[in-house]
């Protein structure tokens, strides 16, 4: 009877402590949300990779979608018709118009990614990769949606950020050479 008391007291006990960290870690975070995070790093880029297509190009891409768009018709799928339109929409839009530039900021608290904040406890680890001629720094983080941030950096400014994220999250290491479509869609990972 005493060793099942003695159980219990030992058991609240933890329970207690445990507690008592949950409301001090809770307590840090507030401190730090509640007061003005100093910026570390702050530039501008575009907010996509942009590179405008020739007239060939896009011509040979447009009569690829119609040629597919004509052997859907023969077999009756309007509503992939319609999906393909879309696509040749925003083909489009996105080789003609340039994209807006956007101001990026790091700070001791969190990184701004589209003039919202997120906070380097929602973000797993980030690394940098090439498309094309643009470097792409790449932040993974712990949400479904977005599940990464994307920033373009120059490459002067990539070495400036890559010594600040690393105080604050892991740079991911490939272990795995990428495959051909992941250097299509992520662009091809610089290794630090």
């Amino acid at each position: 009877m005493a060793d099942n008391k003695k159980t219990k007291i030992e058991q609240l006990e933890r329970e207690l402590e445990s507690l008592k960290s949950e409301i001090s870690q809770e307590e840090d975070r507030k401190k730090r949300v509640h007061r003005k995070p100093t910026v570390l790093y702050e530039w501008s880029s575009p907010a996509r990779v942009f590179k405008r297509w020739e007239r060939e190009k896009l011509f040979t891409v447009y009569l690829w979608l119609l040629v597919i768009i004509v052997i859907l018709l023969f077999i009756k799928e309007y509503l992939t018709i319609l999906v393909i339109f879309g696509l040749g929409f925003v083909i489009y839009a996105m080789v003609t118009f340039p994209p807006d530039t956007i101001n990026h900021k790091i700070t001791d608290v969190n990184v701004e990614w589209f003039q919202k904040d997120y906070d380097y406890e929602d973000l797993t680890d980030f690394w940098f990769s090439q498309r094309g001629e643009q470097i792409v720094l790449n932040i993974d983080t712990k949400y479904s949606l977005p599940a990464r941030l994307v920033y373009l950096v120059d490459e002067k400014q990539k070495k400036d950020i890559y010594k600040i994220l690393s105080e604050y999250l892991e740079y991911k290491e490939f272990k795995k050479k990428q495959n051909f479509f992941s250097q299509i869609i992520d662009g091809k990972y610089i290794k630090m």
